[in-house]
């Protein structure tokens, strides 16, 4: 056992709010007691689920994963909620991942004990997002009482990008495995046609050029975009994604000029999620 680990676990109940935080990683080798942060030794064993069944339907009673401590969260005087990533491994320890593998979402809540701090729920995983096993996790308030757990992940195929973006709701019982939102926040195609980048740079700033070698390729009329979303938690529950950038459509009367995006979303928190009350996300389904 790690020194501070020790001397956190010696701390009385109710002198924890007295204390330093508890780091993440102290706090998952409570819920792991082989866990280390090194090669193999982030490597545990869980139990299989309906989750975990999305990444190999073919699983026993238990699976291993690569598990990696992202934040702690207090979500109030008593408890704590340990957020953490979950990768599918092999019996060696080798990552299984193709590009369409989702990351494990998993969440630890954590209680006062009578010699420290002691786990009390374990959710792991609560959902599956990502790409490559991979998606990026941060904490927000979305009201003075509630806060969020925002999730963010993206991929490019064949010149077609496009990022999205998760919201849950973390409390004292944990993460509600039911995203309050699932939007796409980000798009392009620039470069799955060899005509995007001239049609779009007139208003898209900052382009990279086309590939030369596909340059004189002729290719017939088709939509060309570059878009790009951020999201904002407004006054009174609501929440406002904002979108810029351009799009040029094509039809069968050829390629239209490109056409500035600048354009809104509102969400307001009606019956436990976000739901659209005005706009429409233009990115286009990749």
């Amino acid at each position: 056992m790690k020194p501070a680990i020790a001397v956190l676990l010696a701390v009385p109940a109710l002198a924890l709010a007295q204390v330093a935080e508890p780091q993440p990683d102290e706090l998952l080798q409570i819920a792991f007691p082989k866990w280390k942060d090194e090669e193999g030794g982030r490597v545990q064993s869980i139990q299989t689920s309906a989750a975990t069944r999305c990444w190999d339907a073919r699983q026993g009673k238990k699976r291993n994963v690569i598990v990696v401590p992202r934040q702690a969260v207090r979500v109030a005087p008593d408890r704590i909620v340990l957020l953490v990533t979950l990768t599918p491994a092999g019996d060696g320890g080798v990552p299984q991942i193709a590009h369409g593998t989702p990351a494990g979402l998993a969440a630890y809540t954590f209680k006062p004990g009578k010699d420290g701090w002691k786990l009390a729920k374990r959710q792991e995983p609560f959902d599956l997002q990502g790409y490559e096993g991979r998606a990026q996790l941060g904490v927000l308030p979305l009201s003075p009482t509630k806060q969020g757990l925002h999730v963010t992940w993206g991929s490019c195929w064949q010149g077609h990008c496009v990022d999205l973006f998760a919201l849950y709701s973390i409390g004292p019982d944990g993460v509600k495995p039911k995203p309050l939102l699932l939007q796409k926040i980000k798009g392009d195609n620039v470069y799955s046609r060899p005509d995007c980048v001239d049609r779009l740079a007139g208003v898209v700033q900052g382009l990279q050029p086309a590939d030369p070698a596909y340059a004189d390729d002729k290719v017939a009329p088709g939509r060309c975009y570059a878009i790009e979303g951020r999201w904002e938690v407004a006054s009174a529950g609501a929440l406002v994604l904002r979108f810029s950038g351009a799009m040029s459509k094509g039809g069968k009367e050829g390629n239209a000029p490109a056409q500035r995006i600048d354009q809104a979303m509102k969400f307001e928190f009606r019956g436990g999620r976000y739901v659209p009350v005005s706009g429409s996300n233009p990115v286009p389904d990749a």
